[in-house]
């Protein structure tokens, strides 16, 4: 057994919760609401641009896995759709950013905050000892990942 074993399990449990949690919002809407004109993966590139906005098409690349063409075509749509905006980039004439627009905004807080609580409710019964060395790891992985990310680009 591999000693970061619980840890890829662990992420693989994280994220399905994650889809899941999107995807229990988007269920709970009434058919008129403006998330439910979207996708779930359309859902997830607006949480990517959410989180990392105003952020670049080689930024949602960069998180979505989807080549340039792909991203390109898939925020065309969201900016047709008015629930993001593309401004050009001050500081680099040549990058346009991408930004979620109030209106998907709520929605994408919503699922966040729900998220939150979800992952809070299952660790409740943790011990003070327990939470702390979770959130030790957590900050130790989460160094080495956006250290990762400052490499790759």
């Amino acid at each position: 057994m591999n000693e970061l074993d619980d840890f890829f399990e662990a992420h693989c449990d994280v994220e399905f919760l994650r889809r899941q949690n999107i995807a229990d919002y988007w269920d709970e809407k009434h058919s008129n609401d403006l998330i439910r004109k979207f996708s779930l993966r359309q859902i997830n590139y607006l949480a990517t641009i959410h989180r990392y906005g105003p952020c670049s098409l080689q930024t949602i690349m960069h998180h979505t896995g989807l080549s340039s063409s792909a991203v390109s075509a898939a925020v065309d749509k969201l900016v047709m759709a008015k629930v993001v905006t593309r401004v050009q980039n001050e500081a680099n004439r040549r990058e346009v950013l991408v930004s979620i627009t109030p209106a998907i905004r709520r929605h994408l807080n919503a699922i966040d905050t729900r998220f939150c609580r979800k992952i809070a409710g299952i660790l409740a019964d943790c011990t003070a000892d327990e939470l702390s060395v979770i959130a030790q790891s957590s900050a130790i992985i989460r160094r080495k990942l956006e250290k990762q990310m400052e490499i790759a680009q």
